[in-house]
């Protein structure tokens, strides 16, 4: 039997709940969510959608972490021994195991307002990702054809492309929690996919580094790599704004 400790909200109402769960050999913390919903308490709420790893709708803080509920395994982090963040920054690694703890704690995601238990607002979120323009603009009256790319332009890219938006980097992120216009890592890591692509016009780039190159941009990072360390996708936030940083200076 595992206990899931889950941190509850309802408007103004804040509490935390335990629940002795029959742990089932694979079972994620989605499907013990799932559990409680189903057999214990119909009112608990979640967000879910693809059950993947693809879309990043079950994101939330387990064992004070960012992560997927859909990947993480009950077994994987039932023994974990939960470390209380400094400054409520998530931990990126807990500091031990405790063996037969059987203990999952489970919150919302950091950083992000909470509408009800489990699940957090996304519109803020995605109004940073949508302020750097993440697309490309064309010329409709060019005649201009297919645009060549060199594959080892094609990889860097693809790196950035994986990210899924599930938001575990801005929740993991300090300074996101310190300041609410800092665009975030999943924003400056979509700047960096835009601003390398041969398709991108100059003026473009030119425009997306005036608006990066200010504290809420990519001078407000601390440069501590816990949105590298969360992300399920292996998106590396922290090095495309090592890169934006550049491009700025020179």
């Amino acid at each position: 039997m595992v206990e899931l400790i889950i941190k509850r909200q309802d408007g103004e109402r804040l509490w935390s709940e335990k629940f002795t769960i029959e742990e089932k050999p694979g079972m994620t913390v989605l499907e013990a969510l799932f559990y409680v919903q189903e057999r214990i308490d119909g009112s608990l709420c979640f967000r879910y959608s693809c059950r993947g790893a693809v879309c990043g709708s079950c994101a939330m803080l387990i064992n004070k972490i960012p992560r997927l509920a859909c990947r993480t395994q009950i077994s994987d982090v039932k023994d974990e021994v939960v470390d209380e963040p400094k400054d409520g920054v998530a931990s990126v690694k807990p500091p031990g195991r405790a063996e037969g703890k059987n203990e999952v704690l489970i919150e919302p995601l950091p950083n992000l307002n909470v509408i009800r238990d489990l699940i957090v607002d996304m519109d803020d979120f995605y109004k940073l990702v949508d302020s750097i323009k993440p697309w490309i603009n064309t010329d409709m009256n060019s005649n201009q054809k297919e645009t060549s790319i060199d594959p080892s332009v094609q990889l860097q890219m693809e790196r950035y492309t994986n990210c899924i938006l599930c938001a575990t980097c801005h929740g993991s992120c300090p300074a996101a929690s310190r300041n609410k216009k800092y665009l975030g890592p999943a924003s400056l890591a979509k700047a960096w996919r835009f601003y390398i692509d041969p398709r991108s016009r100059e003026e473009d780039k030119d425009e997306l580094l005036k608006l990066l190159d200010s504290d809420s941009g990519v001078w407000g990072c601390d440069v501590v790599y816990k949105c590298v360390s969360v992300c399920p996708k292996k998106v590396t936030p922290t090095t495309a704004i090592l890169e934006l940083r550049e491009k700025i200076e020179r």
